[in-house]
């Protein structure tokens, strides 16, 4: 395929080409400055995503720290009701202890009354 051929330029279109509005180099910083804000806004919003990310894994973490504490509670109370029960029935056998020695008390001393009392020893 043969490219057409192109026309010189006139020496019209050469000086509208000079003078067509162009945008001044003073302006250059501002197409700078709408990058940075641009950078700046990325970086900010992947900032937001990482916290965001974060506080969802911290979420998880309380929730499964809260049902340990909940069962750790729960277990802990069961031993306390059977450490109380341990002590009741500790309580209770000291005092059939007591109760029984001094029945056994009180029979030795009927039986050294009787012995005394049995003639012929």
């Amino acid at each position: 395929m043969a490219w057409p051929r192109t026309k010189r330029p006139s020496t019209r279109q050469l000086l509208r080409a000079e003078h067509r509005p162009h945008v001044p180099r003073g302006f250059a910083w501002l197409g700078w400055t709408a990058l940075v804000l641009i950078v700046l806004a990325a970086l900010a919003l992947g900032g937001w995503q990482l916290r965001a990310r974060d506080d969802g894994q911290v979420r998880e973490r309380i929730d499964t720290l809260e049902t340990q504490n909940a069962e750790l509670t729960q277990a802990l109370d069961e031993k306390r009701l059977q450490a109380e029960e341990e002590r009741a029935n500790r309580e209770q056998l000291m005092l059939r202890i007591d109760a029984m020695s001094a029945e056994i008390k009180k029979l030795k001393t009927e039986l050294a009354f009787f012995r005394q009392q049995k003639p012929g020893k």
